[in-house]
Protein backbone atom coordinates (compact mmCIF):
# COMPACT_ATOMS: atom_id res chain seq x y z
CA UNK A 1 0.00 0.00 0.00
CA UNK A 2 1.53 3.58 -0.69
CA UNK A 3 2.13 6.23 1.37
CA UNK A 4 -0.60 9.01 1.18
CA UNK A 5 -0.20 12.26 3.16
CA UNK A 6 -3.68 13.66 4.15
CA UNK A 7 -3.94 16.00 1.69
CA UNK A 8 -3.63 13.74 -1.09
CA UNK A 9 -6.33 11.72 0.54
CA UNK A 10 -8.41 14.50 0.76
CA UNK A 11 -7.44 15.43 -2.79
CA UNK A 12 -8.77 12.08 -3.82
CA UNK A 13 -11.86 12.00 -1.70
CA UNK A 14 -12.86 15.35 -3.41
CA UNK A 15 -12.66 13.81 -6.81
CA UNK A 16 -14.76 10.90 -5.53
CA UNK A 17 -17.36 13.41 -4.51
CA UNK A 18 -17.07 15.36 -8.14
CA UNK A 19 -17.75 12.07 -9.93
CA UNK A 20 -20.63 11.03 -7.92
CA UNK A 21 -22.10 14.94 -8.26
CA UNK A 22 -21.51 14.36 -11.98
CA UNK A 23 -23.25 11.34 -12.03
CA UNK A 24 -26.28 12.29 -10.33
CA UNK A 25 -26.45 15.25 -12.38
CA UNK A 26 -26.74 13.03 -15.83
CA UNK A 27 -28.99 10.84 -14.24
CA UNK A 28 -31.40 13.73 -13.74
CA UNK A 29 -30.17 15.05 -17.24
CA UNK A 30 -31.06 11.41 -18.52
CA UNK A 31 -34.53 11.66 -16.64
CA UNK A 32 -35.60 14.59 -18.35
CA UNK A 33 -34.40 14.00 -21.10
CA UNK A 34 -37.13 11.23 -21.06
CA UNK A 35 -39.84 13.95 -19.96
CA UNK A 36 -39.64 12.76 -16.47
CA UNK A 37 -39.00 14.37 -13.34
CA UNK A 38 -36.26 13.17 -11.70
CA UNK A 39 -37.34 13.39 -8.03
CA UNK A 40 -40.58 11.58 -8.93
CA UNK A 41 -38.80 9.04 -10.92
CA UNK A 42 -36.57 8.62 -7.67
CA UNK A 43 -39.49 7.97 -5.55
CA UNK A 44 -41.20 5.46 -7.84
CA UNK A 45 -37.46 3.66 -8.36
CA UNK A 46 -37.16 3.59 -4.05
CA UNK A 47 -40.62 2.60 -4.15
CA UNK A 48 -39.34 -0.73 -6.03
CA UNK A 49 -37.14 -2.08 -3.41
CA UNK A 50 -38.22 -4.24 -1.24
CA UNK A 51 -36.76 -4.84 2.57
CA UNK A 52 -34.50 -7.11 1.28
CA UNK A 53 -32.37 -5.68 -1.14
CA UNK A 54 -32.56 -2.31 1.34
CA UNK A 55 -30.88 -4.59 4.08
CA UNK A 56 -28.39 -5.91 1.85
CA UNK A 57 -27.40 -2.34 0.93
CA UNK A 58 -27.29 -0.80 4.67
CA UNK A 59 -25.20 -3.71 5.56
CA UNK A 60 -22.81 -3.12 2.61
CA UNK A 61 -22.95 0.45 3.45
CA UNK A 62 -21.76 0.01 6.83
CA UNK A 63 -19.63 -2.49 5.72
CA UNK A 64 -17.96 0.29 3.32
CA UNK A 65 -17.65 2.66 5.97
CA UNK A 66 -15.93 -0.02 8.37
CA UNK A 67 -13.72 -0.42 5.73
CA UNK A 68 -12.90 2.71 5.76
CA UNK A 69 -12.80 4.06 9.34
CA UNK A 70 -10.06 0.46 9.11
CA UNK A 71 -8.24 2.03 6.22
CA UNK A 72 -7.83 5.35 8.07
CA UNK A 73 -6.79 4.31 11.43
CA UNK A 74 -4.08 2.32 10.08
CA UNK A 75 -2.69 4.88 7.20
CA UNK A 76 -2.91 7.46 10.99
CA UNK A 77 -0.99 4.77 12.53
CA UNK A 78 1.98 4.38 9.72
CA UNK A 79 1.77 8.32 9.11
CA UNK A 80 2.36 8.60 13.22
CA UNK A 81 5.53 5.53 13.18
CA UNK A 82 6.87 7.34 10.11
CA UNK A 83 6.97 10.96 12.01
CA UNK A 84 8.46 9.48 15.04
CA UNK A 85 11.13 7.60 13.16
CA UNK A 86 11.81 11.25 11.63
CA UNK A 87 11.74 13.25 14.30
CA UNK A 88 14.24 11.38 16.70
CA UNK A 89 15.78 14.68 17.68
CA UNK A 90 19.02 16.73 16.15
CA UNK A 91 22.44 14.53 15.30
CA UNK A 92 24.17 14.16 18.83
CA UNK A 93 27.91 14.76 19.04
CA UNK A 94 30.51 12.10 18.91
CA UNK A 95 31.71 11.46 22.34
CA UNK A 96 35.35 12.06 22.64
CA UNK A 97 36.81 8.91 23.00
CA UNK A 98 39.99 8.46 25.36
Amino acid sequence: MSQKTPEQIISEAEALVAEAQRSLDASNEFFRSQGLDPEKARAVLAGQVGPKEAAEAEAQFRKDLEDIDREVGEELARASFANAARSGGAARRPRPMV
